[in-house]
């Protein structure tokens, strides 16, 4: 069986912190505290101006972490200076792995809607030394208009059907809106398959007798029954094992946690599909960064 891929997405808020500084060092830090050996970023700036320093942000922060890179701009505008390049804005995505493909493509706007800020995907095909793949998408969509948000998901169902449905893939990014939300049905009526949802499901199927050992193994890490969790535990010969990578210690969220605001998340904005030969093992929240957005990560595990 083919060892699982580690995933994670995250609006890095182009390294802004709740300090009012832009700290990639930072942004870094916490990037590989999610343990992930493929991660969608949002809001990264590239020569975009004064407020990042000029830097790129994406090669900077895949220097810094060692990883493969591939930027995706959804906003370009011409330099402020003779020589310059191109002040971009728009995703990355960083990776461990060979970044064997990597495209970026604009997402429309809806026709009736007044222009919104301009939004794109990035797509690409990740290898690992073993020879598995998997197709990753990450985008980023309206903030304001509903229209815009269901006009480009059309477009990146029109992006699913060029690719190569033998490989696994995972659509991950800031969605702006609630998987339930009626903008971005068209994912689940094409194939895509939410992942906090699906381990929910997975979840609900099982015997409740299962559930309960799991839930009681859960609250046996800490909480203020620990020891009487951990003995019970024991005496039912549970196992204790660790989740995602960069997991705290405690209770974990639910899968399907709110993202935003990151100090008191209030909204899912921000979520992962798959799509393909693949099974979601894992979904988790993660921990409150520098952004104001919260990471979500997930285990995904190819099927043969």
């Amino acid at each position: 069986m083919a060892a699982p891929w580690r995933v994670a997405t995250w609006n890095i808020r182009h390294g802004l912190g709740a300090d009012g500084r832009v700290d990639l060092v930072r942004t870094a830090r916490e990037i590989a505290a999610l343990g992930a050996d493929v991660i969608g970023l949002q809001e990264v700036d590239v020569a975009f101006g004064e407020r990042s320093r000029g830097e790129d942000q994406a090669a900077r922060l895949a220097a810094q972490l060692g990883l493969e890179v591939a930027f995706g701009a959804a906003l370009e505008h011409p330099p402020t200076t003779v020589g310059a390049p191109p002040r971009r804005y728009g995703v990355a995505l960083l990776t461990r792995h060979h970044l064997e493909t990597a495209q970026h493509h604009p997402l429309p706007d809806h026709p009736a809607a007044a222009p919104g800020e301009p939004r794109a995907v990035l797509v690409a095909r990740v290898r690992r030394a073993d020879g598995t793949a998997l197709d990753v998408l990450v985008t980023h969509l309206d903030h304001a208009d509903p229209r815009h948000r269901t006009a480009q998901v059309q477009g990146l169902v029109r992006r699913t059907d060029e690719l190569d449905p033998e490989v696994p893939a995972v659509l991950m990014g800031d969605l702006n809106a609630d998987p339930a939300a009626p903008e971005l049905a068209a994912l689940a009526a094409t194939g895509w398959r939410e992942a906090a949802g699906s381990v929910r499901a997975a979840d609900e199927s099982r015997p409740p007798a299962s559930r309960r050992r799991d839930l009681l193994a859960r609250r046996a890490r800490t909480g203020r029954a620990a020891r009487v969790a951990r003995s019970l535990a024991r005496r039912l010969g549970l196992v204790l094992r660790g989740g995602l990578p960069g997991a705290r210690t405690g209770r974990p969220p639910a899968p399907d946690a709110p993202t935003h605001p990151s100090r008191l998340p209030l909204r899912r904005l921000d979520s992962m599909w798959v799509r393909g030969p693949i099974e979601v093992r894992a979904v988790r929240v993660g921990p409150r960064g520098s952004s104001d957005h919260r990471p979500v990560l997930a285990l995904l595990a190819p099927r043969r």
